[in-house]
């Protein structure tokens, strides 16, 4: 029986040591991390090159007082919407609604006048008429008759005088009504105060600053290409047909852009011309887009280029640039999945194109495996089991 109690405790012990020692569940072996991955693939492609610029507003003016005057009302404020022929601000106009008082008081004496003259005329033609006729049977004197021809004259220039006179007057009058009219500035088309330059009380004259406004209704977009891609576009062999795709802002969101055009003026300073595109109103109003914005796109160059190509999916964006979580293992060619070794490789992408980007040689070859989904999860030597998706990527 004392045998038996002590080699209780013992058998016990060793059952107990073998727990003791094993390793925690977190130090264990893990499973493999699921992900999906592409082959690098090769292919022959045209260049393309990225080019930046920003948003602009397809009008932007700085709208100037047309009237000399005190600014008497300001109806917006920076910020504000207008529609076409909404009123920025008001200059006095009491000097030339009392001029303009003058002027009526004006046309109607020219016009008794030219009702005078016109009687005076015709009573000189009746004059003239009756002296030719007594005239003929020699009734009156050659000087009389001189006399008589002498005054009809004068009675139809004074005649046409007065009528010029009233001709005159109505159009200084229309004139004032232009000028009262133009005292009260307007918006010339639909768009967003930025700058107000004068404010209530302050004297302008005509051509002075008073408002700039940017047009809310069209956005265009302004890049920067290098001038020695200029003589691609002027003689016909770019493609400037269709539509552009832009990326704005630093999310690079992709944007359809109109009519593309260029200016063949280089820039002496950054060496470089512009390439315009109007943004389809459609996107930059539902999204909210607003002149000043960065943006950017690819431009083909041309050339037709054998390169190496991955999935836009497979790139990772981290501080020290872009790279690819690169899958080390055996049997990409044939099997459909493939166990091995996440790395974190470098890259350099020398364009885009569509949903792929063109990388230069280094670690990445033919066949090497990217991943495309799973790749932010994922550490350096992390093991993994990807499942390689083979179908084609859509264009």
């Amino acid at each position: 029986m004392r045998l038996r109690s002590l080699t209780s405790p013992l058998v016990a012990l060793a059952l107990a040591l073998p727990a003791a020692g094993a390793l925690p569940l977190a130090e264990q072996e893990r499973p493999p991390a699921a992900v999906v991955a592409r082959l690098v693939e090769g292919r022959e492609v045209q260049q393309r090159e990225r080019v930046i610029g920003s948003l602009r507003a397809a009008s932007e003016a700085v709208l100037a007082a047309l009237e000399e005057g005190a600014v008497t009302g300001f109806a917006v404020r920076e910020g504000h919407a207008v529609r076409t022929g909404d009123t920025l601000l008001v200059i006095d106009t009491r000097r030339l609604e009392a001029l303009r008082t003058a002027v009526v008081a004006s046309r109607a004496e020219a016009e008794a006048v030219q009702i005078q003259r016109v009687a005076e005329l015709s009573d000189a033609r009746e004059d003239l008429a009756a002296l030719d006729a007594a005239a003929k049977s020699d009734a009156i004197s050659a000087r009389d008759l001189r006399r008589a021809r002498t005054t009809l004259a004068v009675a139809e220039a004074q005649s046409t005088s007065a009528a010029r006179r009233t001709e005159a007057l109505v159009a200084e009058l229309a004139l004032l009504d232009v000028r009262i009219h133009d005292a009260t500035l307007r918006a010339p088309f639909d768009g967003v105060v930025v700058e107000r330059h004068v404010e209530v009380g302050e004297w302008v004259k005509a051509g002075d600053p008073a408002v700039t406004l940017i047009s809310s209704s069209a956005l265009e977009v302004w890049l920067d290409v290098p001038e020695r891609l200029l003589g691609r576009y002027t003689t016909g062999t770019g493609d400037l047909t269709g539509e552009l795709t832009i990326e704005i802002g630093p999310e690079r969101r992709q944007h359809r852009a109109l009519a593309p055009r260029i200016v063949p003026r280089v820039d002496p300073r950054s060496r470089t011309f512009a390439l315009i595109a109007t943004l389809a109103a459609d996107e930059h109003e539902a999204l909210g887009l607003s002149p000043g914005v960065s943006a950017s796109a690819w431009l083909s160059i041309g050339r037709t280029d054998e390169a190496l190509l991955i999935p836009k999916d497979a790139l990772v964006y981290r501080p020290g640039g872009v790279s690819v979580m690169m899958v080390m293992g055996e049997g990409a060619a044939n099997s459909p999945t493939v166990k091995g070794t996440a790395a974190l490789v470098p890259i350099v992408i020398r364009f885009e194109i569509d949903r792929e980007v063109a990388i230069e040689p280094g670690a990445l070859q033919l066949g090497t495996l990217v991943v495309t989904e799973g790749n932010e999860r994922l550490f350096p030597g992390t093991t993994v089991l990807a499942t390689i998706d083979r179908t084609p990527l859509a264009r």
